[in-house]
């Protein structure tokens, strides 16, 4: 599998993408054919401390839970509903790697449900007002490349490429350039944290790498600290040399209840609220050349600052768009979706 050899080859890699050689293409993938599955033949497969481990990838099992299920629908369908007139609302749901990267033929053998299903379950619940950004196909269209990490749970900055082409197509948006508007950064020996939840499983020592990409328009982000102070800080930051389990740290100052970029650039005025969990983070640095103000919320960390709800901030922001952006896995989670919907109000 590319997968497995995938760290021997990142060098190269990112001096390809500098050059432009790798960057992944805006055209639709319309002739573009699912790749096969891998021969499994060989591999081995254990499940660790509730992890599943395929040779040297770590997967996550996913459970529908049809009541939460409904409970997020439910929030998305509130936040359209108390939205002030003419926002618009999109809702990204991300499959997790399970149902995307590994080869069914090993996924069938474990007790995890089929995420699609799940996803068009949720979407039928969602109001026909809301935008729904459909991630899945196009995910696995391009299962063969590194989009999601091997020793962590969330994807890669590449598979967060593909989900802001989505978006874009969702929102009538121009896709970025990703040669043109970004610089290719990558910061190497990523230990995520599958790696970090079975003890350095043996099979788990072949590091990742965390590619990311710097908007060329500005790097700048505000940031509303957890304690309530602030932070001037980079959109994508220098992680050189921080601990090998902090990497994907480098996207957005990571998980930060309240943040601002303004992109001077850009003078129409526009704007929008990203409400996301961590698989938000690698998204929002390739929002920056469509808008002149980025508003991100972590739901999870929002109310240690502040107690307003989304119809509040969409009005005091003037924000047009409001994009929902999670990982399926989340929608499981009385936790999570309690705390999402709790913003909401």
């Amino acid at each position: 599998m590319k997968r497995i050899i995938v760290n021997l080859i990142s060098t190269v890699l990112l001096a390809a993408l500098g050059m432009g050689i790798c960057s992944c293409s805006n055209m639709p993938d319309l002739f573009k054919a699912e790749p096969t599955d891998p021969d499994m033949t060989g591999v081995p497969v254990k499940m660790v401390n509730d992890f599943l481990i395929v040779g040297n990838t770590g997967y996550e099992l996913y459970n529908f839970r049809q009541d939460m299920a409904d409970k997020y629908a439910s929030v998305i369908n509130k936040a359209s509903q108390t939205a002030p007139a003419g926002t618009r609302i999109f809702d990204i749901l991300v499959p997790t790697a399970i149902d995307v990267t590994l080869a069914r033929s090993v996924r069938d053998q474990y007790n995890t449900d089929d995420q699609q299903q799940a996803i068009n379950y949720i979407y039928g619940n969602i109001s026909a007002s809301v935008n729904k950004v459909d991630v899945y196909d196009t995910l696995r269209l391009h299962r063969d490349e590194y989009i999601f990490f091997m020793t962590d749970h969330h994807y890669t900055s590449r598979g967060a490429w593909y989900t802001y082409i989505q978006f874009c197509n969702a929102a009538g948006l121009s896709v970025a350039d990703l040669d043109n508007d970004f610089t290719p950064t990558m910061f190497q020996n990523f230990h995520g944290s599958f790696y970090t939840n079975t003890n350095g499983y043996e099979t788990l020592n072949t590091p990742d790498y965390v590619v990311a990409y710097i908007p060329k328009a500005t790097n700048s982000i505000k940031i509303t600290q957890g304690d309530g102070t602030p932070l001037d800080w980079n959109i994508v930051s220098d992680v050189s040399g921080w601990d090998s389990s902090s990497l994907y740290n480098a996207f957005i100052g990571g998980d930060q209840p309240w943040s601002v970029i303004t992109n001077d650039h850009v003078t129409d005025g526009s704007s929008c609220i990203v409400i996301k969990e961590s698989y938000g983070n690698p998204f929002v640095p390739y929002l920056v050349p469509n808008y002149n103000k980025i508003y991100v919320i972590d739901y999870r960390h929002y109310s240690k600052i502040s107690g307003k709800h989304l119809s509040d901030i969409i009005a005091e922001t003037g924000a047009r768009d409001v994009i929902f952006i999670n990982n399926m896995s989340m929608t499981r989670s009385s936790d999570l979706v309690g705390k999402l919907s709790g913003l909401v109000g």
